[in-house]
């Protein structure tokens, strides 16, 4: 069911407090709150090869959500360019910039973990919370703003929208 209508259906003021409110073995991803351990949108749709090594992917990802693969770990798994390509265009995975990639939703639960951190809040603070390195939090946040999620304030501190 997509966010938004359970917005409605609720009575909600924000779309936020719906993903805030979603329990296992809910989840949210894509603006929609889904089924956990579902294959992601669009992964049937890929060449066996690739979906075997997005569900790999994606196992890593599972027990660390905000830790994206490094280029090397990418290359063993056979994902280069036009795989995570494919598998981004299948929403089976989030590409926050090059070299930067996620599960699907993966952005949506950052944002409701950092509108829980004292706003405004630092980058370092951020990579702390979402147990993550400068090399994602910094695109990651950047994301963030771009989708309206998270804003900057000034050259060091974000907020929560």
């Amino acid at each position: 069911m997509p966010v938004e209508a359970v917005r409605h259906e609720l009575d909600l003021p924000d779309r936020r407090l719906v993903a805030a409110l979603v329990r296992p073995p809910l989840t949210v991803a894509d603006g929609r709150i889904t089924t956990m351990g579902r294959a992601p949108a669009g992964t049937a749709g890929l060449p066996a090869p690739v979906a075997g090594a997005v569900r790999s992917l994606l196992d890593d990802l599972a027990k660390a959500p905000f830790q994206a693969s490094e280029a090397g770990r990418l290359a063993a798994l056979g994902l280069g360019p036009r795989e995570l390509a494919a598998a981004v265009r299948a929403g089976a995975l989030l590409r926050v910039t090059e070299g930067v990639v996620l599960a699907p939703g993966a952005d949506a639960r950052a944002a409701a973990l950092l509108a829980r951190l004292p706003q405004p809040f630092t980058v370092s603070q951020a990579r702390s919370a979402l147990g993550t390195s400068r090399r994602v939090a910094v695109p990651l946040l950047e994301h963030l703003d771009r989708k309206g999620l998270t804003e900057r304030v000034d050259e060091v501190h974000r907020r929560s929208l």
